[in-house]
């Protein structure tokens, strides 16, 4: 996905020779590949004519009049579970619920939930800056992002948007929106930085800063939600040795041990995007693309975290602890929902791409159907990793959704399943911010939370990530352009009234955070990618509310929960 955002540059990056080949090779690999990978280039083709039957289309066109969610007598909205009667129809009828509606059923159904977690989230290398200062070490983002040609301008975190000197007046940004959760992420590197004798030791301004971010978060009486890798590897390791695994290790005991404050911990964030991504396609770092790398990648990445969760449970777990892994998916509906090919194409991109990592920590295993499709290819665990793996957790399973897409059987065979945005009439699947990869479909994350819950069974679902980028707008518009974001506004509306007809059906959801606090740097994209709630002007550095903050501050104040700010 990443990568297709190559397709969608101003003129002059594309036309580098480098960036379209790999384009090009990309693109024909997936449409050969049978590993089960999503092809990130979408392409329309002739398929199947009928997304849903016409009985289905009337029943959907019946139910737009009872707005998918009923109301009673007294006009208080009433559960309903919604059904897949297809995609298409079912979004039409939703969108004709008025905004009013959308907000008085989110605000009635999370009014009822006074310490449900509501944060903003960010990562240390998107945010801090600082990259050689106060004793922090180079990380993998470091290496790739000052290799010419690798991101966008050849943009650097170098400065980000200075979150290192400047956390201080960001968290009262936090406050002031009325969240009262803050998902950041530690810089390996940083707490624990590369000696001249070629060993780790911990470097005490490193830790001293995070330990002030912890105590201002505690002074405002905002829960820290901390992930402990957020893509950013000390530039010595590599996901692909196994050696990580204990290296991995050592860091989260470090973290559990000089951070006893924070009960809340995030292992990994989105081992999928970034073993595809650094390791099969190489578009981030640290930019190989190796046959079977992102398996040898996800392996590995899996036993640390495996491994990590022993040692907290052994060492560090007290009443109030939870620890869990970030998972990113932007769900798949089959394209046509009357053709069992497509059904079965859609499952097993499920399986492939989610299941890939969230199977083994849940059930012990990859998928049946990765084992048996990839065969030697895909690495295999001891029983006692087996044993360690299955329910490696405590508390929470961690979200990331943005988007959602159709797959569908490439001529008519399931195992090779593709992905697309566009119907068979040529229809999109929704309003898109970001036209290679980001389209929103605000019915994905409730059919997203649902087969999380049906297939694991978590305890509670933290929604980690989900946002928007601002559509039309680049890291050189003013403030003025894009403080009114009501793109991002609708965005969060849309899928919030989805979240809470989710919680409303029993999934346990136990709190969302916004992508992303502020503006800031998006990785290969640079800062040409705008997502936060907070506009940046990356020439001064100074911060502006957008809209859409605001919008979450009221929301806010309508619910009163107790341990929500700015109300």
């Amino acid at each position: 996905q990443e990568l297709a955002q190559f397709m969608d540059r101003p003129p002059a990056f594309p036309s580098d020779a480098m960036t379209r080949e790999l384009v090009s090779q990309l693109d024909e690999e997936c449409a050969s590949s049978s590993d089960g990978v999503d092809a990130p280039l979408e392409r329309q083709r002739p398929r199947w004519q009928a997304v849903a039957s016409a009985a289905a289309a009337l029943m959907c066109v019946g139910w737009a009049g009872l707005l998918i969610f009923p109301r009673s007598a007294t006009g208080n909205v009433i559960d309903h579970p919604v059904g897949h009667l297809g995609l298409k129809y079912m979004k039409d009828a939703h969108e004709a619920w008025s905004d009013s509606d959308k907000e008085q059923y989110i605000v009635d159904t999370f009014a009822a939930a006074p310490t449900f977690l509501w944060g903003a989230a960010s990562a240390a290398y998107q945010y801090e800056g600082s990259w050689n200062k106060d004793g922090r070490t180079p990380s993998i983002w470091d290496v790739f992002s000052h290799t010419s040609g690798k991101t966008y301008r050849n943009e650097t975190g170098d400065v980000a948007i200075d979150f290192y000197d400047r956390y201080r007046e960001d968290l009262q940004l936090l406050e002031d929106y009325g969240f009262n959760t803050f998902r950041f992420s530690i810089s390996w590197s940083r707490v624990l930085a590369m000696g001249e004798d070629g060993k780790r030791h911990p470097n005490p301004d490193g830790i001293g800063f995070y330990k002030s971010v912890l105590a201002t978060l505690k002074a405002k009486n905002i829960k820290p939600l901390v992930t402990m890798y957020h893509w950013d590897l000390p530039e010595d390791l590599d996901w692909l040795r196994p050696d990580v695994i204990a290296e991995f290790v050592e860091y989260a005991d470090f973290l559990f041990s000089t951070f006893p404050e924070v009960d809340h911990w995030i292992t990994f964030n989105e081992p999928w995007s970034f073993c595809f991504l650094g390791y099969k396609v190489g578009a981030h770092a640290p930019g190989k693309a190796e046959p079977g790398a992102r398996l040898r990648c996800g392996h590995n990445v899996l036993l640390a975290h495996a491994r990590a969760v022993d040692v907290f449970r052994r060492k560090y777990l007290t009443s109030r602890s939870q620890i869990g892994i970030t998972l990113n998916y932007d769900f798949a509906f089959p394209e046509n929902p009357n053709n069992p090919n497509d059904v079965k194409a859609a499952e097993l991109c499920h399986e492939f791409t989610l299941g890939w990592f969230a199977d083994p920590v849940y059930l012990g295993d990859y998928p049946q159907a990765m084992r048996d499709t990839m065969g030697a290819a895909l690495p295999t665990f001891t029983e006692e990793e087996k044993r360690l793996l299955k329910g490696s957790y405590i508390g929470f399973y961690g979200l990331n959704t943005y988007g959602g897409k159709w797959a569908y059987a490439f001529n008519n065979n399931s195992m090779d399943f593709r992905t697309t945005f566009f119907d068979a009439d040529g229809d999109v699947i929704g309003p898109s911010p970001i036209k290679s990869w980001l389209y929103k479909v605000p019915s994905a994350i409730h059919a997203h939370l649902q087969w999380v819950n049906n297939r694991y069974k978590p305890a509670s679902i933290l929604i980690t990530e989900n946002g928007c980028a601002d559509p039309d707008i680049g890291e050189d518009s003013t403030s003025q352009e894009v403080v009114h974001d009501s793109f991002r506004t609708s965005f969060y509306r849309d899928y919030l009234t989805w979240v809470a007809q989710a919680k409303a059906e029993g999934i346990p959801i136990q709190g969302y955070m916004a992508w992303s606090l502020l503006d800031n740097y998006e990785w290969a994209d640079g800062y040409s990618r705008r997502f936060g709630l907070t506009y940046v002007d990356y020439a001064t550095q100074e911060r502006f509310p957008k809209d859409s903050s605001q919008w979450f501050k009221s929301l806010f104040a309508r619910m009163h929960p107790s341990s929500v700010h700015g109300s």
